[in-house]
């Protein structure tokens, strides 16, 4: 969220406490989905470990990032997250029958 005071002051700051320039574990949902402003920053963020936040440059103390996304990255310019994730695991879905057993399984205990 923005800062109100700052826009007072003609400043656009960021207020990060709580968020993922201020997290050391950070799990990113649907990461392929952000906008082109978003992954600009995510790059920043996983790559330099800063965040610009109007004229400051913050730095972030991310350790690790987990990412999940229902699809994987079609075009070019999502090339450059994708190849920041030292490691990729594709997931098969769940079949319908298997949830059926799963349940099964649990309602006989």
């Amino acid at each position: 969220p923005l800062s109100l005071s700052a826009l007072d002051n003609d400043s656009f700051h960021r207020c990060t406490a709580g968020y993922l320039p201020s997290a050391s574990v950070a799990f990113l949902d649907e990461i392929f989905r952000a906008n082109s402003a978003v992954l600009n920053g995510l790059l920043s963020v996983m790559n330099e470990r800063t965040f610009h936040n109007g004229r400051q440059t913050e730095t972030v103390p991310l350790k690790c990032v987990v990412a999940a996304s229902n699809s994987l990255p079609e075009t070019s310019d999502l090339a450059a997250l994708y190849d920041r994730f030292l490691f990729r695991v594709q997931v098969k879905a769940v079949s319908d029958e298997s949830v059926v057993e799963m349940l099964r399984r649990r309602l006989v205990r």
